[in-house]
């Protein structure tokens, strides 16, 4: 299949060293080169006070507006080779951001996707384990974050939610669910992936 490519872009007081790490391991499951690119600030006026959270829909379009002020980035290949020139034009872009995310369906997301336009974001708030007053657990929080980045770049390709528990890109609704998840797909929705794929 054609490869498919997707810029990854900081909102927000997030580490980009942080999230560099974390797209060698992203690129490592999705076979695919990452472009990191510069960051961008959360939009001002979209945050619903009395709620203390963002709609994960108005904050993509937001955010999709603010890209063009971005320059190119660098793209994190899966062999974890850095540094090559990324292409012009991204297929999709998923942002992560450290505010708490809501949606219609939903009073707190880990992320969200609105596939039609090729946007996705991920917040890192509920994937803490200090949201919760536990110790910090940062290498859980890599893997969450990993394995998240993975559902999402696999949705933005156009697959579907898995039922596997164990495939990045089963439902993450609970902290359960995206543990007990390895940071890999399923052999059938790796063939839907990366090989055009679909067993009958």
């Amino acid at each position: 299949m054609a490869e498919f490519h997707v810029a990854v872009i900081p909102v927000g007081k997030i580490d980009s060293a942080e999230i560099e790490a974390t797209l060698v391991r992203v690129a490592k499951g999705a076979r695919s080169p990452v472009e990191l690119r510069g960051s961008l600030p959360v939009p001002q006026g979209i945050k619903e006070s009395e709620r203390g959270q963002f709609r994960a829909s108005k904050m993509m379009e937001r955010l999709r507006s603010m890209v063009a002020q971005l320059g190119a980035g660098k793209s994190i290949g899966a062999d974890g080779d850095k540094g090559e020139k990324p292409p012009l034009k991204a297929d999709a872009f998923i942002f992560v951001t450290d505010v708490d995310l809501y949606t219609a369906n939903s009073d707190a997301v880990f992320s969200a996707l609105m596939s039609s336009r090729g946007l996705a974001v991920v917040s890192l708030k509920r994937l803490r384990e200090a949201f919760y007053r536990r110790s910090a657990d940062p290498v859980k929080q890599r893997a969450r974050l990993v394995k998240e980045m993975l559902r999402m770049f696999g949705r933005l390709r156009g697959a579907p939610e898995c039922p596997r528990p164990q495939c990045a890109l089963s439902a993450s609704k609970m902290f359960a669910d995206l543990d007990l998840k390895e940071e890999r797909y399923c052999r059938d929705c790796s063939q839907r992936l990366f090989e055009g794929k679909i067993r009958i």
